[in-house]
């Protein structure tokens, strides 16, 4: 292939991608905001009907058909002359140029008043010709069906008398009676009103999403993670699938799990693969953190941990979270039946020969999380450990909510920042990225997580499209909230039993 075509591809993909992404930011906007346009379709509806009400004034109409004819003067007989009426074309568009503006002209429409013996003329008048011809349609309408009917019997009469002083002598042949209205004629379709109104209403639902798409400034790809947060994009990680199966499978968020698709466990190989090449001589205890609860830190650890230590490397997973542990229910382990080789004051640790991988369960009791990890506990616990194991990965509290992670972070070696596509925004993860390079800690690089494929993602591809994304062991993190004060210490809440908050970030990593 030459390096045109390579170049053409590769911007045809990076085409894709953003197509891709941004149709799933109108799919997001519409599933998150649909509500916005329904109520708008109902207020502009409801809106357009009652208007219409209150401002409706009913009109009637009486309308009669006729011909007009001029006279002419024949030769005379005997002496005496002879009147015809008569009808040519000449006559005819002399009518239809002149009909219209003698019905409103004063000296008619003050002939008419004074029949009727009213200031103002009670309805107005029109006329229609048909071309070519001397027939006319003349209306009046008015708010009232017999002063209208009044007013055109009042304007037949007058209309010889002042017409003359134009056209000459003329005379009607009435062809199609006039009669009182029986009912408006402007009569309103209501449920056409509504449908109007509720059309214009979704327009402007859809024109807020639309705003609200353009102006949500969030992580969506690699180039996002280069060029807005200044990070090496490390992995993207796909939004999870599950192959289809006769009956539901094992739902386990693990790349060892057979049921999951192709995509996530190939995407932790590429990232073991990165992870070990960006690490410096020395550096073994790494951390992983994010922004907010939900991005994927405890899934991203673990898996990692997992494909590290299936590659012959002596690992060991520290559940750092401790006001909010997640490891154990992901590994789907009951800490209470297993066997811990080490047990000190500070920790415990017990071999999972199922993963091939040693975990560390924090000793602190319920109510002794805040000062548990503090900076001298951590230090003391690292230098213990780290000559025992070719990698220690901690997984920790989001460092965007509270100090644990920046405590962890003044003794680790690295650390791998995790980001859930189109989830937080960049102001946010900047803010949060600033306080973790406080401590002056070698940031690996940004993963991406819960990437899109396609237009729904690999979480609807193909199987069941559960779409869990990373989730399923979300475990109460809506006590997180977005403030410090939040952070929850209790009882895991299963995101299966309806404790989803936090909806935009719905089937992500725990």
């Amino acid at each position: 292939m030459s390096h045109n075509s390579k170049n053409n591809q590769t911007g045809e993909n990076k085409k894709d991608i953003f197509v891709s992404v941004y149709l799933n930011d109108i799919i997001k906007g519409l599933q998150r905001f649909w509500w916005v346009c329904v109520a708008a379709a109902i207020l502009f509806g409801s809106y357009s009907v009652i208007s219409q009400k209150l401002n409706y004034r009913p009109l009637y109409q009486s309308s009669v058909t006729l011909t007009v004819n001029t006279q002419n003067a024949s030769p005379a007989i005997n002496g005496v002359s002879v009147y015809s009426f008569y009808y040519d074309s000449t006559t005819a568009s002399l009518l239809s140029s002149t009909f219209p503006h003698i019905l409103n002209c004063n000296l008619l429409q003050d002939a008419i008043c004074e029949d009727l013996g009213t200031s103002n003329l009670p309805a107005t008048l029109e006329a229609s010709a048909v071309p070519g011809t001397n027939m006319f349609t003349l209306t009046a309408t008015g708010t009232h069906p017999e002063l209208a009917y009044a007013v055109l019997q009042s304007a037949l009469e007058n209309y010889p008398d002042v017409a003359k002083y134009v056209v000459g002598n003329i005379s009607f042949e009435i062809l199609k009676q006039a009669t009182v209205a029986t009912s408006p004629c402007n009569a309103v379709d209501y449920p056409s009103e509504a449908i109007k109104g509720a059309i214009v209403g979704v327009f402007f639902g859809l024109l807020f999403i639309f705003i609200y798409i353009i102006q949500r400034k969030t992580v969506k790809t690699k180039h996002d993670i280069k060029n807005n947060l200044t990070l090496e994009p490390l992995a993207v990680i796909p939004q999870v699938s599950f192959r289809k199966r006769a009956m539901p499978g094992d739902k386990t968020l693990l790349f060892t799990n057979p049921d999951i698709g192709s995509g996530f466990p190939e995407s932790f190989r590429v990232l073991r693969n990165l992870f070990t090449s960006s690490l410096n001589e020395g550096e073994k205890i790494i951390m992983a953190t994010s922004s907010v609860p939900g991005e994927g830190k405890t899934t991203l650890a673990t898996n990692l941990a997992i494909s590290l230590a299936d590659h012959s490397k002596k690992i060991l997973l520290i559940d750092g979270d401790i006001r909010h542990p997640s490891v154990a229910p992901l590994l789907d382990i009951d800490l209470d039946s297993i066997e811990y080789e080490t047990v000190t004051d500070l920790y415990k640790i017990a071999y999972l020969d199922k993963y091939k991988l040693r975990i560390l369960i924090p000793t602190a009791g319920k109510g002794e999380e805040a000062g548990y990890f503090n900076s001298g506990n951590i230090k003391k616990m690292f230098e213990e450990l780290r000559d025992d194991y070719d990698y220690i990965i901690v997984d920790t509290p989001p460092c965007g909510l509270i100090s644990d992670a920046l405590f962890i972070a003044q003794h680790a070696d690295a650390a791998i920042f995790i980001t859930y596509q189109d989830a937080v925004r960049i102001n946010r993860v900047k803010t949060t990225l600033d306080s973790l390079m406080s401590t002056d800690i070698r940031i690996l690089g940004c993963v991406l997580n819960g990437a899109v494929s396609g237009f729904s993602g690999y979480g609807y591809g193909y199987g069941y499209g559960y779409g869990y994304g990373y989730g399923r062991y979300g475990y109460g993190y809506g006590r997180y909230g977005y403030g410090y004060g939040h952070y929850g210490y209790g009882s895991y809440g299963d995101s299966r039993k309806g404790k989803k908050k936090k909806s935009h970030r719905n089937s992500k990593h725990s």
